[in-house]
């Protein structure tokens, strides 16, 4: 459980990458072609500023979070 929105944000965009990851290489796997990629949608603009960032930067009191 996480208190911060930029938090939750952060490990559920990674967990959703991760699963994204997963059916790509086991559709591929399976000789299956998708006409789409996967997109994944934040609306968090403080999660968004770091997700753009080459080098992350946690100057805020977001120092707690781990690296995902």
């Amino acid at each position: 459980m996480t208190r911060l929105t930029t938090k939750a944000e952060l490990l559920s965009l990674s967990i959703a990458a991760i699963e994204i990851i997963w059916w790509q290489r086991f559709f591929k796997a399976v000789g299956l072609s998708l006409e789409r990629d996967f997109t994944l949608l934040c609306d968090n603009m403080q999660t968004i500023q770091l997700l753009r960032q080459d080098t992350p930067k946690l100057d805020t009191k977001l120092r707690h979070i781990d690296v995902y």
